[in-house]
């Protein structure tokens, strides 16, 4: 690596973007006058977004108790003792209850109502039926009848019989024909509109309000204490600092801000960089230098990561000065609250924002450097970014959720455990973020470290450079899908074989639900999935799109070596499997609902014969998901030289395919040791063999557990029974390991004959 290269052409990128007035507009004045608009503009706003009051109509109001009377002459609130005001909440009106009697009236109130809920004369209206007063009585003369004096069921009817929570009662929503309410009060409102519900919600409270008082007066008149509704408060002491209660809305938005400006800051020059050196023709040119694609590669991404920098650093200081303005105007305009809620942000939170940033912008500009190359064009870069935003933004999204935290689960997620770390931090919690500060450090370096070594296989790759621009055509592209056949599929076959596999079984998920009837449901929606949704796509697209379908599944001789390598090797992994299993349902612990869901699973398949569990759960997902995972879509995208690239994309794949996210992640980590096998060995006949034999252990220690089998006495040394499940005796977890990496060593070395068939794979 020559840094004097790197240098040059950094300079000489980092001139070109500073002449791009657009660049700098994007880059440097936009987030200087951004936020202070955004600010004055909510200022101006702020005036117009005073509490509106709503409009509520009050038929029967004479049915009220005249003992507590609800409204006064002028329709105002009366406020008893202990009621909440709500004068500038409501408006009221009222309307004496119809004389006429019958269904027929009843009806046309509510047709009425309606009509003027509809057309915004009222948000709501309260209807007091005549039996109002008479029902409260009775139910208190009721509760009293049954008492010996002591005022007990006074209290307990009491706070059920004058008015129920709003709540708990049922609300009618343009619906002509409802009976009269059974307790006298009911409520009219259109739930489908915004004032509608409010003025709902505030008849609620207005009402709640009423009732605390009418229990009160009526424990007063009976001589008990009103207190007895609520004996005892309860005092609460905050012990969190005024800097992080300052800071903790901050801490949930400012580091998604910041990540998405940094992202966008990252690809816009990223693109013009890559696609806009091969529409203004200068991109040749550079290859042509002396420099070498890495230190080109270095090159570009210093300088992406420096707008990238300078973007997130803008907008945080003027997002820092524009809220701090913001909030002094909160205070003085007399709204502590809201001025409280935002708080300003505390200096040291920048700090640790920007030691956030380094990182993270160096993985964002490498990722964006290696997808802009991809493009032929800007207008065709421009449109990479939209799945970039659409896969980031759920990383940066997951650490704002009430329920997450910085543990060590979260800390392996990428960006995400960066970001609770840096959370932690400005939230003053600094023993553990420092627990958890390396293994972040790992998960971030090895994050960036794939992402530049990917923008380096980008800029090495010629059909990936000068790719010309085509224009669509469909009688063209398959014209051209059929006449340019070849043994194996090409990289866009594979990839859209993964897409097809994952988009089928998410939505025969969905329609399948969580709901399985019996073992027959088991074993006829475990074929659908692996023989219909997994292997049937592949086989189609092996027989119309390759020469030879035999060799697009990568059905090759293999070595005996190789064979009898892998029937051990089968056996020896599956305790580190288990372990690992085991290791990440306590990293990510299942929900109680996927608890339930997997017991009446494992009751339903331990009632069946073992012969046929096995040839369900066992063999059919062993040789389906391995034709197409390490079969099809391998072969494709081996091509190029694309090893690393097969063996990282097809485990995410069959990670994916798995519904459960324990089993995901552990499908995903066993994907990575298979694709080594299907590297190495030229094939899937011997992952065929590997993942038969561990899905085999599996299935049968459970199911022989559940049976309440015992471990064989000459497997004392390997297996013994606890807690009602078979487990690994750690003399035999170590052997394992030992016999395991001794097995792979073995099929890592190739013979002639499969040395030719790697090679031609990788053509």
């Amino acid at each position: 690596m020559n840094w004097r290269h790197v240098n040059l052409i950094y300079m000489r990128e980092l001139t070109d973007q500073l002449r791009d007035r657009r660049t700098v507009f994007t880059i440097t004045v936009l987030p200087l006058l951004l936020y202070p608009l955004i600010g004055m503009l909510m200022m101006q706003v702020a005036q117009f977004n005073k509490r509106q009051a709503a409009n509520v109509r009050i038929v029967g109001l004479d049915n009220w108790p005249s003992e507590l009377p609800l409204l006064d002459k002028r329709n105002k609130p009366i406020l008893h003792p202990g009621m909440i005001d709500v004068s500038e909440w409501m408006n009221f009106e009222s309307q004496p209850w119809p004389t006429i009697d019958g269904e027929f009236s009843w009806e046309q109130m509510l047709t009425a109502a309606r009509t003027d809920i509809a057309s915004d004369k009222i948000d709501a209206v309260l209807f007091v039926e005549p039996g109002f007063e008479q029902e409260l009585r009775s139910r208190l003369t009721v509760a009293a009848a049954g008492t010996t004096g002591s005022g007990s069921a006074i209290l307990n009817d009491a706070d059920s019989a004058g008015i129920t929570p709003l709540s708990t009662q049922e609300s009618v929503v343009e619906h002509v024909g409802v009976k009269p309410s059974s307790d006298g009060l009911q409520v009219i409102a259109n739930l489908a509109r915004d004032n509608s519900r409010i003025a709902q919600e505030r008849i609620g409270v207005l009402l709640d309000s009423w009732r605390a008082a009418w229990v009160s007066s009526q424990l007063a008149s009976a001589g008990m204490s009103p207190r007895l509704i609520e004996p005892f408060t309860v005092d609460a002491t905050d012990t969190a600092t005024e800097s992080v209660k300052s800071a903790v809305l901050w801490t949930k938005i400012l580091p998604m801000v910041m990540l998405v400006w940094a992202l966008t800051g990252a690809f816009y020059p990223a693109i013009d960089l890559c696609a806009g050196e091969k529409e203004r023709g200068t991109l040749e040119t550079l290859l042509s230098s002396p420099a070498r694609r890495a230190e080109i590669v270095w090159g570009k991404l210093f300088t992406v990561i420096t707008f990238s920098v300078s973007s997130a650093v803008l907008n945080l200081l003027s997002m820092h000065f524009t809220a701090s303005f913001v909030v002094r105007k909160l205070l003085l305009s007399g709204i502590p609250d809201l001025a409280e809620t935002l708080g300003p942000l505390p200096i040291q939170a920048v700090g640790w924002l920007l030691l956030l940033l380094l990182p993270m912008a160096a993985f964002f500009s490498a990722l964006a450097l290696a997808i802009a190359a991809l493009a032929r064009s800007t207008k065709e870069g421009q449109y990479y970014l939209m799945p970039l935003l659409l896969v980031t933004l759920p990383l940066v999204s997951l650490p704002m959720l009430p329920s997450m935290s910085l543990n060590l689960g979260t800390s392996l997620i990428p960006v995400t455990g960066t970001v609770f770390l840096i959370r932690s931090l400005i939230e003053g919690r600094y023993f553990e973020a420092f627990i958890y500060l390396p293994t972040v450090v790992l998960v971030t370096a090895c994050c960036c470290g794939l992402s530049i070594r990917w923008a380096i296989k980008q800029f090495e790759s010629e059909t990936v450079m000068f790719r010309e621009s085509e224009r669509w055509n469909l009688k063209l592209l398959l014209h051209h899908l059929w006449r340019d056949r070849e043994d194996t599929a090409s990289t866009a076959s594979a990839l859209l074989a993964g897409a097809i596999i994952l988009v089928s079984i998410f939505f025969a998920q969905l329609a399948a639900g969580s709901f399985v009837s019996g073992w027959s449901g088991i074993a006829s929606s475990t074929f659908i999935v692996q023989v219909l949704l997994i292997l049937t796509p592949c086989l189609l697209m092996s027989v119309y799109l390759t020469r030879s379908p035999r060799r697009a599944l990568r059905i090759h001789r293999v070595q005996f070596s190789h064979v009898i390598a892998a029937l051990g090797l089968g056996v020896a992994v599956h305790p580190t499997y288990s372990a690992l299993g085991y290791a990440i349902q306590q990293l990510y612990e299942i929900g109680p609902e996927t608890q339930q869901l997997l017991a009446k699973f494992q009751h339903m398949v331990g009632s069946q014969p073992l012969w046929a569990v096995l040839m369900i759960l066992a063999a059919l997902p062993a040789l389906c998901e391995e034709l197409a995972f390490r079969g099809f879509i391998f072969g494709g995208l081996l091509r190029s030289g694309g090893a690393l690239r097969a063996i990282v994309v097809t485990s995410l794949l069959f990670g994916f395919a798995h519904p459960v996210l324990q089993q995901s992640i552990a499908a995903a980590l066993m994907g990575l040791f298979l694709g080594l096998i299907a590297w190495r060995t030229g094939g899937v006949i011997c992952t065929i063999v590997v993942h038969l034999i561990n899905n085999t252990l599996s299935v049968s220690m459970a199911w022989m557990a559940m049976n309440h089998f015992e471990p064989p006495a000459a497997l004392s040394w390997a297996v013994y029974s606890q807690d009602s499940s078979w487990t690994y005796t750690p003399t035999w977890s170590t052997l394992s390991v030992l016999l395991a990496l001794t097995l792979t060593f073995i099929l890592m070395r190739r013979d002639t004959q499969t040395q030719r068939t790697v090679q031609a794979e990788m053509a």
